[in-house]
């Protein structure tokens, strides 16, 4: 009976170590993402981003993206892919308004993505 008792409290420790873990590495790949992002749309807002610029951000999001698959569902890394080729085919055209909106949209992605897949009292039940 104890050793079973003792067998269920260190699966759930560590259960939770592993969620907050996950947390962390989540939330430090999107806060870097994040970095990129603010980075570019400061340039489009100055109309100086080019298309060099946004395909570096698209090249750091292909790397972060290959550690997140195994953490988050292919449909939300497909919708990051979606708003950033958008991003990036707005600046390579110089339509600078329409590629700030889309930025934007990355931007609150980048913000509420990593809270779905904290742990939280919401996320647990």
């Amino acid at each position: 009976m104890v050793k079973t008792l003792l067998s269920v409290l260190l699966t759930l420790l560590l259960l939770v170590g592993a969620g907050i873990g996950e947390h962390f590495f989540v939330v430090s790949r999107f806060d870097k993402f994040s970095a990129a992002i603010d980075a570019l749309c400061q340039k489009t807002q100055k109309e100086e981003a080019t298309r060099a610029d946004a395909d570096t951000v698209k090249t750091l999001w292909n790397n972060e993206k290959k550690s997140l698959h195994i953490l988050i569902p292919h449909a939300d890394i497909a919708y990051i892919d979606y708003w950033l080729g958008e991003a990036t085919g707005c600046i390579a055209v110089g339509d600078f308004a329409e590629a700030l909106t889309k930025l934007e949209v990355l931007t609150v992605i980048c913000e509420q993505l990593p809270q779905q897949y904290s742990v939280s009292i919401e996320n647990i039940f």
